[in-house]
């Protein structure tokens, strides 16, 4: 394919993008620029980003910026076409979101903005010209973008095509994945990056699925042919450290083996935290993890000086 073929190719693909996040630092070296995909086939029960499992853009209701109906005169309820909205004794929006279908009408009428619309599609070339913005940031700091979601892979067409734009654009790139896709995908998507951050969230398949609602039989597939060479990029193994499920010197020694065996020289392991809990509610999900706390600083350190003995680099705080 040639660079015009890339050029009117992108200009046709669209994708659906549920955030375009700047000014990263944790993502890649450098300042980054973080795009968002929507659609994963897992759903982790501590996902701090639900509102990118589902593939498509979907309804946010923010109660604490509704003002109610003696306000506004609530023409949400007047707006929705399946009646999914009706009103509490308050005179709040109340959400049935069986019904729902993100149609996105009662955003549009709501004047205060308590409904809203997460994500949207775009083409490669309107996320191009985003990402573009902050160029001057990333030449000062050897930054770049990176693909995350969601899993990136269930928009493969999209996120190939976008990841090629950004090589012709001399952009540093970076993929977030779970690993839990075809494997042409990510080998063909390595060919254009920099960089990929491979999730290994548990090493056992059905403590894996209950965790995630699938087996990790595919991602330690992929996650063995990445770490072994297969792909044309860095790839750092990425393990969220979730209490009373992962957090076991046993189990974070089994990952680190797994990394090892595999060819694999890095990994970072990440606290888990509960930042996006409170999204759940506003998108009619629950948040099951809520007695869960973060790991403290001291096991942390215990479980990074751990897969450093078996003679990785822990990348947390590095560029």
């Amino acid at each position: 394919m040639q660079k015009g073929d890339v050029l009117v190719e992108s200009k046709e693909i669209t994708g659906f993008v549920s955030n375009i996040q700047r000014f990263s630092l944790h993502d890649g070296p450098g300042i980054r620029t973080l795009v968002f995909m929507q659609g994963c086939p897992l759903a982790c029960k501590w996902c701090c980003n639900p509102e990118g499992q589902r593939p498509y853009p979907q309804l946010r209701f923010l109660t604490i910026k509704c003002v109610g109906r003696d306000t506004c005169g609530a023409p949400c309820v007047r707006a929705c076409p399946e009646e999914a909205i009706t009103l509490s004794e308050e005179g709040k929006p109340q959400i049935d979101w069986e019904l729902c279908t993100n149609c996105g009408k009662c955003a549009e009428a709501c004047p205060y903005r308590a409904l809203t619309i997460l994500g949207k599609r775009m083409t490669v070339e309107e996320v191009l010209a985003e990402v573009e913005k902050d160029r001057a940031f990333y030449n000062r700091s050897g930054g770049g973008v990176t693909v995350g979601g969601g899993e990136p892979l269930m928009q493969f067409e999209f996120v190939l095509a976008f990841l090629k734009r950004c090589k012709e654009r001399f952009l540093d790139t970076g993929l977030e994945t779970c690993g839990h896709a075809p494997w042409e995908h990510l080998k063909e998507t390595s060919k254009y990056l920099g960089l990929i951050y491979y999730d290994i969230k548990h090493m056992d398949p059905e403590k894996h699925k209950e965790l995630t609602g699938v087996s990790n039989k595919l991602i330690l597939r992929n996650a063995k042919r990445a770490l072994s060479g297969e792909v044309d990029s860095k790839v750092i193994v990425r393990t969220e450290v979730i209490p009373g499920h992962n957090d076991s010197e046993e189990h974070i020694a089994a990952i680190a083996r797994f990394v090892v065996e595999s060819g694999g020289k890095m990994i970072e392991l990440l606290p888990y935290h509960a930042l996006g809990s409170s999204k759940y509610k506003q998108l009619g999900m629950k948040y099951e993890l809520t007695a869960i706390r973060p790991p403290s600083e001291e096991h942390m350190r215990k479980l990074r000086k751990l897969v450093e003995s078996f003679g990785l680099k822990e990348m947390t705080g590095e560029l």
